[in-house]
């Protein structure tokens, strides 16, 4: 599993080809349609010998819609079973060549269990791909999920073994622009010490004054859990998320031993990505949970424009 290295920018003129091994096209990209200009000039941009779009059912898209033919229409009571069937009818397989994720248009549970499940079908090196935004559609008021949020809960692969003593359980939480989801998850948790992750660089100066403004409306610090610490990772670089985080659990059991510790990613996608490699790396089997606000409705168009677009090869053993 790579650390610390960000995966690499492509022009905005340059096909979107894969950068491990040979040159030339990936065999399968797979891609999760919505109304964003972004996701639909990614997918048009790839350099792939077959292409997949994923209908998800948080988008709540029907037949009267504008959808590209034959997309894949994902069902299921969970990410795993959607993920899994997904996998199956985009022909990813063992033995199937290189793939690639667009990582995009996926809910923080899909990208989290693409990650997870991947490895144990035999893709044990593979990219994700993200484009970022020009920017938000309401800037600081933009609603990503939509609804309430009908559960918290862990991410499917992502649980841990948890302990009965709850004495010094810590919640670190990803910080991004949704302060109902940051709060249902903070209220889930209130024995908890919290600690904030907050996306610095951002993927643009506005991005992270408009994630502050979203975070005073929650008013987290009324709690009283808020630790003395915050960390920053750059939004656009899982590696030095992964890091990040590493550095700052290994800050807070040398301070104080840990019972149980939960993660909850809440900002970017290149984050939540990060988020699940460190989990992967450093987490399995221990007290350590991912969690996540879920909402059964997502906005099918959160922003506006296409911004850069980063290629991040992973390998997971």
């Amino acid at each position: 599993m790579r650390d610390g290295e960000l995966g690499y920018l492509l022009d905005a003129k340059s096909p979107l080809v894969g950068g491990r091994g040979p040159s030339g096209p990936w065999d399968i990209f797979v891609s999760a349609f919505n109304d964003t200009e972004r996701v639909q000039r990614t997918f048009d941009k790839a350099d792939a010998r077959r292409k997949f779009w994923w209908l998800l059912p948080e988008y709540r898209y029907t037949a009267s819609d504008a959808v590209p033919s034959g997309a894949f229409t994902a069902l299921g009571s969970s990410e795993a079973e959607l993920v899994d069937a997904g996998l199956i009818t985009s022909g990813v397989v063992p033995g199937c060549g290189r793939v690639c994720i667009d990582i995009t248009g996926f809910l923080p549970q899909h990208i989290l269990y693409l990650l997870r499940r991947l490895p144990l079908i035999g893709a044990h090196e593979f990219d994700m791909v993200y484009t970022e935004p020009e920017s938000y559609s309401e800037r600081a008021n933009t609603a990503f999920s939509l609804g309430d949020v009908d559960v918290v809960r862990q991410v499917a692969g992502f649980g841990g073994l948890h302990s009965p003593d709850m004495a010094n359980d810590v919640l670190v939480v990803g910080v991004g622009y949704d302060h109902n989801l940051i709060g249902r998850v903070v209220l889930d948790k209130e024995s908890a010490r919290l600690i904030q992750l907050q996306c610095f660089p951002s993927l643009s100066a506005d991005m992270y004054n408009e994630s502050l403004l979203r975070l005073d409306r929650l008013s987290i610090s009324s709690h009283g859990r808020v630790d003395e610490q915050l960390f920053f990772a750059a939004a656009n670089d899982p590696f030095v998320t992964a890091a990040v985080l590493s550095g700052a659990v290994k800050a807070v059991r040398r301070a104080q031993p840990l019972t149980n510790l939960y993660l909850s990613p809440l900002a970017t996608k290149p984050q939540v990505l990060g988020f699940g490699l460190y989990y992967l790396k450093e987490c399995m089997g221990t007290a350590t949970s991912i969690i996540y606000p879920f909402s059964a409705l997502h906005s099918r168009g959160s922003s506006t424009g296409t911004g850069r677009t980063w290629v991040y090869p992973i390998t997971i053993p």
